[in-house]
């Protein structure tokens, strides 16, 4: 049977949730979905050494142009395939990136997880809850309800076979918007992880529910996180 633990952390930031869980000095970790890498700077900040991984190509790009950060390598590549030696790694971190793993790859995910991390690796996957009031807005354009729930069944049923340990952190992070354009710009914006259009993001109806869920907080929202912490490997 598997060890469960729950925590629930209130409103905190996702690297305070981190903090209070993740000692990552002198860690070698694998930033799973690395998005713009800014994960990987707080990480490398705190004395880990990083390889950041995203398979997206247009990301890839920018992230091998940008300026090199210390103790942090950039491959494009998904998190079934990580270049690495097997057992040499400290943990994994899923930053919001494990739900947008096609689910058919979930499988040789976790079988990779399995080969990479040290006997006493961890798993943290850090993955938004299909909840609250600007989940009502975003999924008018951008649904990720049964996305996010596979990713939840596949680190329940391959955390039991990989892990002995598992620890569910729960914690609200706090979202101030200044306005509805500043919303809609965030999002029009992503090149990555997208299936939507600008124009679907800045439809009238989206723009309606915004409002209306945020005038009376003053754009002010609180997002609902999960993270599922696996850890202590089991021999297969």
């Amino acid at each position: 049977m598997m060890n469960h633990q729950q925590h629930d952390l209130g409103v905190c930031t996702d690297l305070e949730a981190i903090d209070q869980f993740l000692n990552v000095g002198g860690q070698f970790l694998v930033d799973a979905g690395c998005g713009n890498m800014h994960l990987s700077h707080a990480l490398a900040a705190r004395g880990a050494r990083v390889l950041a991984i995203d398979p997206d190509p247009v990301q890839a790009q920018k992230n091998n142009r940008a300026k090199p950060i210390a103790n942090v390598e950039f491959a494009k590549t998904g998190a079934d395939q990580i270049p690495v030696e097997s057992h040499t790694v400290d943990g994994v971190i899923f930053p919001y990136s494990l739900h947008h793993i096609p689910a058919h790859l979930y499988s040789a995910v976790f079988q990779e997880m399995h080969r990479i991390l040290k006997p006493d690796g961890f798993v943290f996957a850090m993955e938004p809850v299909a909840e609250g009031d600007l989940n009502e807005v975003m999924r008018l354009f951008h649904d990720e309800q049964a996305v996010r729930q596979s990713a939840q069944d596949a680190l329940d049923t391959y955390g039991k076979r990989y892990f002995q340990k598992c620890d569910v952190i729960k914690y609200h992070i706090a979202v101030q918007y200044g306005s509805w354009d500043e919303y809609a710009e965030r999002y029009a914006n992503k090149s990555y992880n997208t299936n939507y259009t600008e124009a679907q993001v800045r439809a009238d109806a989206v723009r309606k529910c915004f409002i209306e869920l945020g005038q009376p907080t003053g754009y002010a929202f609180e997002s609902p996180m999960k993270v599922t912490w696996l850890r202590q490997l089991r021999i297969q």
